[in-house]
């Protein structure tokens, strides 16, 4: 008789969600984490990245009162301060978590894991070793950083997320490396920290667009609110030397020495798996984890989510796979769906996305009608302060679904979360443009959007 019902390896979104998931579903469950409760996403990732953010933010907010005369802006923003703000709310989050898998009877074994068979898993804590036995696994173990090489420049001065968020004092100058991927520009998040911080920011985007995943007609006002912050963009941009102080630069517009104390590279993830022994689960592998929709590989009974399968790379994605995947763990017959999954950068203001741009819609084929808003007329833009916003509705002309929305300004977020649902739920333009929202709200611009679709 196995041990358990299932083993989850890995504690991030995908991990804990799986395991209280397939918990509640009666199943017996242990839980397989090297070090605390809530994984990269937690511990180095969005949370503490968003706790960072929302102080610099605030801090620039503060600075826009104090033109407008509200209120006089006193101390310069204090990195320190903010981190240690940072440490006790993740402490407090992890803990949160910690306490979820208790309450559902999850018992958390502290080590690191590796298969010994299809069923079964060694487990590796300190000096002890013991192997588990489970009717179904799964994986959970997320991404690593790959910093990169870069030449000229000295492994310690490159930066991953981790490292920016443990800074006691910012940098006074930061080169910022774009990742490229379609799909992510995390590392806009951290080009606009260190500028609210003070920092002399250059971004060096790798591709002609910043945001490659956004709407063309969006970008001009995205660059012009980062530009805002002071953060100087390269396009087309890599490193192709560097001395003690400065990067060399070549990009679409020539080569230029910029101040770098450190280069900062945040999107270069990897899905993380090399440790797990999966060969001796017969566990077919590429760069990823290749799964189904109900997260299933090729072995039955072993399943794997989120990072570790590549694809979108969030943590949505991962806590809502990560639920299939606990569920048919538990004998359901779960599928994931992540064709309507928001995309949001928080960035001041915030830049989002959910499904496709129109060159992508018309690229596929679609027969596409688009109508766009500028928010910073809206009476809610208005009363924050907002100079810049515009939100973009993409669909099909004949039948109105929904192929993409993307927004830059205040709340983009939250009218993501909006349009997420409409997607979800097969929503038409027609029936988003007769919607109703609160005035004053940025959600307004929305419908406004669908109105004024040709």
């Amino acid at each position: 008789m196995p041990d358990f019902d299932v083993i989850v390896i890995g504690g991030g979104p995908g991990g804990y969600a799986a395991a209280l998931k397939a918990a509640e579903l009666g199943a017996t469950v242990a839980l397989v984490e090297a070090e605390k409760p809530g994984g990269a996403c937690v511990h180095y990732t969005c949370i503490p990245t968003n706790i960072l953010l929302g102080a610099a933010i605030a801090h620039v907010e503060g600075r826009e009162l104090g033109v407008m005369g509200v209120f006089s802006v006193g101390d310069d923003f204090n990195f320190a301060r903010a981190v240690a703000r940072k440490d006790a709310l993740v402490r407090q989050m992890s803990d949160s978590i910690a306490a979820a898998l208790r309450m559902r009877k999850v018992t958390v074994i502290s080590g690191r894991a590796a298969f010994s068979g299809a069923h079964s898993v060694e487990v590796t804590s300190a000096d002890v070793r013991s192997v588990l036995s489970a009717e179904s696994v799964i994986i959970a173990t997320g991404t690593r950083w790959d910093a990169p090489t870069l030449p000229g420049v000295a492994p310690e001065r490159v930066y991953t997320a981790d490292a920016v968020q443990s800074l006691a004092v910012a940098p006074r100058s930061a080169l910022v490396l774009g990742g490229g991927a379609a799909d992510t520009a995390f590392a806009l998040e951290y080009a606009t920290l260190l500028a609210a911080a003070g920092t002399n920011v250059t971004f060096a985007a790798p591709n002609e667009k910043l945001v490659p995943a956004l709407d063309t007609a969006l970008s001009a006002v995205a660059e012009a609110a980062l530009t805002d912050l002071g953060i100087t963009l390269l396009r087309e941009a890599s490193v192709v030397n560097a001395d003690a102080t400065t990067v060399t630069v070549e990009h679409a517009g020539g080569t230029v020495q910029v101040p770098a104390e450190t280069v900062v590279a945040v999107d270069v993830r990897r899905p993380f798996f090399e440790a797990l022994n999966l060969a001796a689960a017969g566990v077919v592998t590429t760069t990823l984890i290749p799964v189904d929709r109900r997260c299933r590989t090729n072995v039955p009974g072993i399943f794997a989510v989120g990072d570790v399968t590549g694809g979108a790379m969030l943590s949505s994605a991962a806590t809502h796979m990560g639920e299939v995947a606990g569920a048919n763990a538990a004998g359901g017959e779960a599928v994931a769906r992540l064709s309507a999954l928001p995309h949001v950068l928080h960035t001041v203001p915030e830049i989002g996305w959910i499904g496709r741009t129109e060159g992508q819609a018309r690229a596929e084929g679609y027969d596409v009608c688009s109508g766009v808003v500028d928010l910073s007329y809206g009476a809610k833009a208005l009363a924050l302060g907002a100079r810049q916003g515009l939100v973009k509705v993409v669909a099909e002309r004949e039948l109105g679904e929904v192929l993409g929305v993307h927004v830059v300004g205040p709340g983009a977020s939250e009218m993501l979360a909006v349009a997420a649902s409409v997607m979800q739920t097969e929503t038409t333009i027609h029936d988003l443009a007769s919607m109703v929202f609160w005035h004053p709200s940025m959600a307004e611009g929305l419908a406004e959007a669908a109105r004024r679709a040709r």
